[in-house]
């Protein structure tokens, strides 16, 4: 018998970098982990508002997409200087594993479980055409990395990243996008 994790599997780590170009090329090189898709000027331009301890805020990003088996590798390096969880974990003197994601089918299932095992929200991401957020969770100091909840919809972003990395032709190993935004149109991703 083994137990049944409450959020399902890890489906993402995210890795908070100073330097996402170079944190390609280590995961390309040292782990053989590619292609990856990148979005050089993050999800949007200008960039979406998000909420940091519930006040507004403007994060500048880079981004990185591959996948290790069935986990997707996110990389993020934060451009400017706003609040986020991102930069917190910078200022703390960190670099690395900072987030684990989980793209839940419950999102207010999730989102109770983990507020009952003494998680606070901290960091919120709304997207247009979904009526759920991506919402970060600190995480008590004996567990580590914070938890990021994904709504479902937001699978369909995961699958096409999947689909771009397997339908890779083996040339350059990092496919690039100027933003998400553009990435998802490409795609023909919609959350409608």
């Amino acid at each position: 018998m083994s137990l049944k994790p409450i959020l399902g599997p890890v489906t993402q780590l995210g890795f908070v970098v100073r330097d996402v170009e170079a944190a390609m090329r280590h995961w390309i090189d040292v782990f053989g982990v590619g292609p990856f898709i990148a979005m050089e000027r993050g999800v949007s331009q200008p960039p979406s508002v998000t909420w940091m301890r519930g006040e507004p805020v403007t994060v500048e990003l880079k981004l990185a997409f591959a996948f290790m088996g069935d986990v997707q590798v996110e990389l993020i390096e934060q451009t400017n200087d706003a609040p986020s969880p991102y930069a917190e974990f910078l200022a703390a003197g960190r670099e690395g594993l900072q987030h684990l994601g989980f793209w839940v089918h419950d999102h207010a299932a999730a989102t109770r479980a983990v507020e009952a095992a003494g998680y606070h929200p901290v960091y919120e991401i709304r997207v247009a055409g979904q009526d759920l957020p991506i919402v970060y969770y600190d995480s008590p100091s004996l567990y580590g990395p914070m938890l990021e909840l994904v709504p479902p919809k937001w699978r369909r972003s995961r699958e096409a990243i999947a689909r771009l990395t397997r339908e890779w032709s083996g040339d350059e190993p990092i496919i690039r996008f100027d933003t998400y935004s553009e990435f998802l149109a490409k795609a023909g991703v919609s959350f409608d």
